[in-house]
This record gives C-alpha cells, sequence and structure tokens, in this order.
C-alpha cells in the first residue's frame, strides 16, 4: 500500500502517529508523512519520508487579542466548553485545512495513496479522502474530546466541506484507530481499531546521570507550544516554587529557547533541553504536567503517577480521566499557586495507591494489539473500502 499521514504541527500531534506508519513500512508498505513545510524536519527525524504541503501558518495568531495579547481560558468541561474559545479553535483548524488542503489533494490522488490516516484535527486529511475517494483513518492521541463535542464543531467546519463541493462529513472518517486505554476513553458509536500506546518523543542519546539519583525523582514539563502560545512559563515556576524545600530531586524538561523565559532555578532542578520523555519517565516517581495527550499517556505507558494543572480544551478531559481511574491528581486551583500543587505532589509521594493505579493502567495498555496488529485490518480497508468488524 501507499499510506499518506497528515498531522498537525505539533510534537504531539506527529508522535502518536509514528508507532503506526513504522508498522506499516516494517510491513513493505510505503508511507509519507504531510506537514507544512517548517514542520517537515520533525516526522523526518523520526525516520519518516515527510513531504511540504501548503504554506506555513502562524497558529498563535489565532489565539491573539487585537491588542496582540495571548487570550486566556479558565477551566471549563467538555461538555461546556467556552464559547470563544471553540470559535476560535473551528477557526484555527479550519484555516490550517485551508492552507495545505490543495497541495494534499495532490499528493493523495498523484502519488497515488490507497489510505490516508489523519489526525482528529488535520481536517485537510479527511478532506483529501473524500476528494480522492479513498478511505480515511483518524488517529486518536488520547481520550476522544474532539467526538464528544463534534455537534458543535460541525456547523463550524462547514465551508470547509463546501469549499471542496463536500456534503456533509463525518468528521470521524471510515474507521479510528484508538491508542488510548479502554478504561481511559469516553463511550463511542464509531467503528475502532484499538493498538498499544507506544511511546515516541524523538530520538535522544541517555546521558549518565540518568540512571543514577538518591532521592525521589520528580519531572516537571509543560510541552513544547505553552510558551508560545501564552508567553510565560508561570506554571513550570509555580512547580519549581512547589518542589522547593522537598527532599526530591527535580528534572525540568523544555526547549532551550524557553530558559530565558523561566529565568534562574534553584540548585536541586536539573534543567535537560527537551528529551524523549520516555527516556527520563521510567526513573521518575511523579511527572507534573498541564494533561496534554502526549505527555499524559507517555506517563501513562510509563506507569508513573501523575500530577496534572490542565489548562486548556482536551487536557481537563485528560486530567479528569487519569484522576478517576486514580493514577493522577489534578489541581484545578486559578490562579496556580505552588502550595496547591506541593500539597499535590506530596499526596502523590506518600500514597502507594497512585502508583498502583498507574501500575493497572500501563499493564491494560500493553494488554492492547501491537501497532504490527492493525496492518492487515488496513490493507483489507483498502482492498474492501470498509472496516474490518
Amino acid at each position: 500500500m501507499r499510506v499518506v499521514f497528515v498531522t498537525l504541527a505539533g510534537h504531539g500531534h506527529i508522535y502518536p502517529m509514528v508507532p503506526l506508519a513504522w508498522a506499516l513500512r516494517a510491513a513493505g508498505h510505503e508511507v509519507r508523512v504531510a506537514a507544512e513545510p517548517y514542520f517537515c524536519p520533525v516526522p523526518a527525524r523520526s525516520g519518516l519520508p515527510a513531504v511540504p504541503v501548503g504554506h506555513d501558518v502562524d497558529m498563535e495568531s489565532y489565539w491573539r487579542d487585537d491588542d496582540g495579547q495571548a487570550r486566556g481560558f479558565g477551566p471549563s468541561s467538555v461538555a461546556d466548553l467556552q464559547r470563544d474559545r471553540v470559535v476560535r479553535a473551528m477557526n484555527m483548524f479550519r484555516g490550517l485545512a485551508e492552507a495545505v488542503a490543495d497541495d494534499l489533494i495532490t499528493l493523495v490522488k498523484q502519488w497515488p495513496a490507497d489510505l490516508v490516516v489523519y489526525d482528529p484535527r488535520a481536517y485537510a486529511g479527511l478532506v483529501a479522502a473524500e476528494v480522492a475517494g479513498v478511505p480515511a483513518v483518524r488517529h486518536l492521541w488520547g481520550p476522544d474530546a474532539t467526538y464528544l463535542i463534534r455537534e458543535t464543531d460541525d456547523p463550524l467546519l462547514e465551508p470547509l466541506w463546501e469549499r471542496y463541493g463536500l456534503g456533509k462529513v463525518d468528521q470521524c472518517g471510515t474507521v479510528t484507530v484508538d491508542p488510548c486505554p479502554p478504561s481511559l476513553q469516553v463511550d463511542v458509536d464509531y467503528p475502532v481499531h484499538r493498538m498499544r500506546y507506544v511511546t515516541h518523543n524523538g530520538g535522544g542519546v541517555v546521558p549518565d546521570w540518568l540512571a543514577h539519583r538518591s532521592r525521589p525523582r520528580v519531572c516537571v514539563t509543560w510541552g513544547t507550544n505553552f510558551s508560545r502560545t501564552a508567553g510565560h512559563l508561570d506554571p513550570v515556576r509555580a512547580s519549581i516554587d512547589a518542589l522547593a524545600g522537598l527532599d526530591v530531586e527535580v528534572v525540568v524538561t523544555m526547549l532551550a529557547s524557553d530558559r530565558e523565559v523561566l529565568g534562574p532555578v534553584p540548585g536541586q532542578v536539573r534543567l535537560v533541553d527537551f528529551m524523549p520523555l520516555d527516556l527520563l519517565l521510567p526513573t521518575c516517581d511523579v511527572v507534573v504536567n498541564q494533561a496534554g495527550p502526549g505527555t499524559a499517556l507517555t506517563a501513562m505507558a510509563c506507569a508513573v503517577p501523575q500530577v496534572l494543572a490542565p489548562t486548556y480544551g482536551d487536557e481537563w478531559l485528560n486530567a479528569e480521566r487519569l484522576t478517576q481511574a486514580g493514577a493522577a491528581r489534578t489541581v484545578a486551583q486559578r490562579p496556580l499557586t505552588a502550595e496547591a500543587l506541593r500539597a499535590a505532589v506530596t499526596a502523590v509521594l506518600d500514597d502507594d495507591g497512585h502508583r498502583r493505579a498507574a501500575r493497572k493502567l500501563a499493564d491494560e495498555n500493553e494488554a492492547q494489539p501491537a501497532p504490527a496488529a492493525l496492518v492487515p485490518h488496513l490493507v483489507e480497508l483498502a482492498r474492501t473500502g470498509r472496516p474490518a468488524t
């Protein structure tokens, strides 16, 4: 087969797809990853052929007000998202799709592709599959927040479908690949292929210090996009302040460009330029993060309990599901304070129940089919156009 993977320009969007892309390549199939030009080096560093499509888009511009300041949003349930955020988000996703769809349609038709695998928010992939008449495989990254708010999103996507002469389009495509453990997933009614969440955070060199520790190790990470959209690293600073005085080793992973934004840190804190979390987290006792799906599910697969401080959208759903499973504590207090974070970290370190729950989720994940097990189903999908029952 020839399979085109379509991703948004974010590490947390492409990394969950890489194990399936490599499973297809290992089985002898051809793969291309289509992305905005500036983002193509990321899938390329994962050993996948990348094809630039369309033009780069400034995603942050959709979140800035007229005064140029980033727009902040407080806690909101998935069922009751703030209208302003929904409109901004869907304008962004639609704009990203329009920026790449024409080139993507050409790629899918002229290469030609047998399947399109697309990120749930990379709607250009769904458009290209519909226009080219090939099956569209939606690839999740965690609990399916987009499914829960589909009725709100659908009207905001109609201009995209109309632009390409499409009628009503099902956001879920032909079939969904789900790498989220069933106990964390929401109830759905679409065709699905379940898959183990295989951690992939890019390549890296294992440092000598990783295997040596004399105190509990706490990782603090806030992903790769927070400072770009928010303009600050206040949650990371609050986390560092929270851990000061505790008898723990603190490892903060961040982009090198964010160090100036963060400022000075205490001696017990090790600042590490962005490193693969699947190398670091197995050596940690707790990870403090914003409940982004990549970090949260990597920690889940590594059986590490979490302290979560969600900010936007699906982060709240991820935090809710992990906290209900007993593998995390959520700090919902805003503004986020060092006192609230310190209490949550201390509670996780002192409670074996969180570690047991995290281990249970990791075991559940390990029991799911490996990516290679999905390849025959995708071959059959390409042959018949219908998902296996």
